[in-house]
């Protein structure tokens, strides 16, 4: 029957009794990380719809199965399911190189990392200074403090901010003229929630992106943990938006009505989606001016979702110990972090007023799932929302780390600035 066909195609996994009630509706009870592997491991190269129903349980989708490219026997082939999930079309073109070449970036870095410490072995102080060691800092880049931020405008918080240049005739000078920007991007860089700065951590890739996109890019410091614990962070960040809401277009030169953007990487992620519903739950005007979120690898689940119980301790970036170390610092209380300002995923987001979004995240990323859950989430409570999974990508990849500048990290960032930049483009379009 159509069950023993597809236990033999698609080996599952069981459920752990413990993610039941606590996250999105998933494949059988089955992480998405665990189907996603499934189905790319699968010898089995495409399903009728039987057999998708069954692979995907209470998680089948009937519009996508209505409308998926079929064979003359009814059949939707595994790269459909896979472009489904998220991967790019850039895995199967190649552009985004191939997986043998990215696997073996990743077990380099794996072997390179036996024997070093991990981020829980080090001080807060000793993971700054080491993340510190690489900073690279840019030229062009602008830093200020304004002291009237936040709803009450009392709080007082750094920037760091890079404006679009036009470089064609002298691409390294400072002095490169300054072009008119068409929106604000602010984001919230990663770390844990215990390293990281708005100086010197992403200033060339930041950079770079203000000029293809033509953008303001803002980046806020905020207090890091474990001295400061949670809220000081979502304080901090908040602050800054309600800064950006209200003065920021003024302060940077741009029309009235250019779009506002909103980010976060990793534990920015976190941040940027408590901020967002921060503001929604404040007031519903305040969220609305956010016209658009790019959510990159972000831990939206401070407890822990399966990927990354299931990641334990593999050396490719961070283990499971080290994220239970970043949520140890974060929010040493451990009955607080199923609170939506801690772990967004835990949301009502059907009672939301959010924009819409761009997730991306690797397969190789410990917090692949927290990604994949909170894009169901987003889209379900019926917000537009785009998802890119990069097969052999680890956390980091296309913004920092092994894969930076490889063949994938490149495609991976091409596409974030792709996707922002269609925003933008539709934006222009319809307020012309």
């Amino acid at each position: 029957g159509t069950e023993r066909r597809v236990s033999r195609s698609f080996a599952r996994t069981s459920p752990r009794a413990d993610d039941a009630d606590r996250r999105p509706p998933t494949a059988m009870g089955v992480a998405w990380s665990v189907l996603i592997a499934e189905i790319d491991a699968s010898e089995s190269s495409s399903v009728d719809e039987a057999e998708c129903r069954l692979l995907f349980g209470d998680a089948f989708d009937e519009e996508m199965w209505r409308s998926a490219p079929k064979d003359d026997a009814g059949r939707v082939t595994k790269r459909t399911l896979l472009q489904h999930l998220g991967w790019p079309s850039e895995v199967f073109d190649g552009r985004s190189g191939t997986r043998e070449e990215a696997r073996a970036v990743n077990d380099a870095a794996e072997t390179a990392a036996r024997g070093t410490p991990h981020f829980y072995e080090l001080s807060p102080d000793a993971a700054r200074d080491a993340r510190r060691a690489s900073y690279v800092h840019s030229a062009f880049r602008e830093d200020f403090e304004v002291s009237d931020a936040g709803d009450d405008a009392s709080a007082t918080i750094a920037f760091a901010a890079w404006r679009p240049r036009d470089r064609r005739t002298n691409p390294s000078s400072p002095e490169a003229p300054l072009v008119k920007p068409r929106a604000l991007y602010l984001l919230f860089h990663g770390g844990g929630w215990v390293f990281g700065d708005a100086k010197g951590l992403n200033d060339e890739r930041l950079e770079e992106m203000a000029d293809a996109l033509r953008v303001v890019v803002l980046v806020p410091d905020y207090r890091k943990a474990p001295e400061r614990p949670f809220p000081a962070a979502l304080d901090d960040c908040e602050a800054a938006a309600a800064w950006c809401e209200t003065r920021a277009r003024a302060y940077f030169g741009l029309d009235e009505t250019a779009p506002l953007l909103i980010g976060g990487e990793s534990a920015g992620g976190n941040l940027c989606a408590a901020t967002l519903l921060r503001r929604s739950a404040k007031k519903s005007e305040a969220s609305a001016k956010w016209a658009f979120a790019n959510l990159v690898y972000g831990i939206y689940d401070v407890a822990g979702t399966p990927s990354v119980r299931r990641f334990g301790d593999r050396r490719l970036v961070e283990t499971a110990r080290d994220l239970a170390y970043f949520a140890d610092c974060y929010c040493p209380d451990v009955d607080s972090r199923t609170s939506p300002e801690v772990s967004p995923l835990f949301a009502d987001f059907e009672k939301q007023n959010l924009p819409p979004a761009s997730f991306v995240v690797g397969t190789e990323d410990a917090l692949v799932d927290d990604t994949v859950l909170m894009f169901e989430k987003w889209r379900a409570a019926g917000n537009g929302a785009t998802l890119d999974v990069w097969p052999e990508g680890p956390h980091g990849v296309g913004h920092f780390g092994i894969h930076a500048t490889t063949k994938l990290g490149r495609a991976c960032r091409a596409k974030v600035l792709e996707r922002i930049g269609a925003f933008l483009d539709a934006y222009a379009y319809r307020n012309a």
